[in-house]
């Protein structure tokens, strides 16, 4: 998702489109993204997280190879579509694996640990992307993405083990329908979908606007772009270190309340630094906002899994389909209103952050914790 960021400006040129077309890149993998959970979800509490993880980093492979031979615009977005759906599966389910053997705090715990790790993606994804981009070819990145696909396939066939628990009732799986009714009347759930989805659109209005204002407005290359957002790499990290280390001390609640913190600090220095044209006045305050989001959506996530024992990975998928249809609603219309003024970028990170103040309110975590 963030290593293809850089070739925006490229592409455009190359297929001769506009930015808002191209944006597009971003905006369907979301969507695909935003299927896969909701469908596989249900799938991987049904069928087994194993077939299911397998069959969906197989169609992520083919996604990036079908993306690095499109001719046009409109295969790109259609091969995009593929790529998305199939790396849905890499959202979700590591963190329902994780709950499967884990308690809730120990789980919260051990998903930040585990998305330290992932951390490598996103702090240097940007930088090589940038790096192919100016001295390659856009297209190697895609290719990249299909070979790392199915090197990630032979991983999983080789040493993942199945860890859905055999049922000691002899109730059915629930549809997908069933679970998402179930689930959607759970004061915890929604409460918990509305922090995520908040927290991450912030993230995602980042990743929508900034290519647009660094590159196109001022100049950057895609190099120094993928350059600098190793800063929101090694917030996310530490925010990820923070939560492994002092999630099982202090509890979830606990952790989410810390974590609210630097988000609105971070918010508060786009708008301080909002007339600063040095890329420090945009990366500086996301630096906060990734670090807000690597201490606290582990605890968010593992909240959302937690209400129901049987319905964990239907919960993991739903919880993370409502941030990515938040996370396309966010680049779609910051793909139609960028051109016509870099503040809508502030806008939409402002409104994100309510989302998140009202899942914040109505789940009580202003009131003092007593655990």
């Amino acid at each position: 998702m963030n290593g293809v960021l850089p070739a925006h400006s490229v592409v455009m040129q190359e297929f001769n489109t506009r930015y808002g077309v191209v944006q597009l890149v971003l905006t369907i993998f979301l969507i695909a993204s935003f299927f896969g959970q909701m469908l596989l979800g249900n799938a991987a509490d049904r069928y087994g997280r194993r077939p299911v993880l397998i069959a969906g980093l197989i169609i992520f492979a083919l996604g990036g190879f079908l993306c690095s031979v499109a001719p046009n615009i409109e295969l790109l977005l259609a091969a995009r579509f593929v790529q998305g759906f199939g790396a849905s599966v890499c959202t979700f389910l590591p963190r329902a694996i994780v709950r499967d053997v884990f308690t809730r705090d120990k789980s919260a715990s051990m998903i930040g640990y585990m998305t330290t790790a992932m951390m490598i993606a996103p702090m240097f994804g940007p930088m090589l992307g940038g790096w192919v981009t100016d001295n390659l070819s856009w297209r190697w990145l895609y290719a990249g993405l299909g070979f790392s696909g199915l090197l990630l396939t032979l991983m999983a066939f080789a040493f993942l083990n199945e860890t859905l628990a055999e049922r000691t009732d002899s109730s059915p799986r629930l549809s997908y329908f069933a679970a998402s009714t179930v689930l959607m009347k759970l004061r915890t759930f929604i409460v918990s979908a509305l922090m995520m989805s908040g927290a991450i659109g912030m993230y995602y209005s980042f990743l929508a606007g900034a290519p647009y204002i660094l590159l196109e407005s001022r100049g950057l290359s895609a190099s120094e772009y993928g350059m600098w957002f190793a800063c929101v790499a090694i917030g996310y990290l530490s925010g990820n270190l923070i939560a492994g280390r002092f999630t099982e001390k202090y509890g979830v609640r606990r952790m989410i309340q810390i974590g609210y913190v630097p988000s609105v600090m971070g918010l508060v220095l786009f708008w301080v630094f909002s007339l600063w044209q040095h890329p420090l006045g945009l990366f500086m305050p996301m630096l906060l906002v990734a670090l807000s989001n690597g201490i606290s959506l582990p605890s968010m996530s593992v909240t959302a899994m937690s209400v129901r024992e049987d319905l964990i990975s239907s919960a993991a998928g739903l919880s993370g389909a409502c941030q990515i249809a938040f996370g396309v609603l966010v680049t779609f219309m910051l793909g139609i209103t960028l051109p016509l003024s870099d503040f809508w970028m502030l806008y939409v990170m402002s409104t994100c952050a309510f989302i998140y103040f009202i899942g914040m309110w109505f789940g009580d975590y202003f009131k003092p914790d007593h655990r």
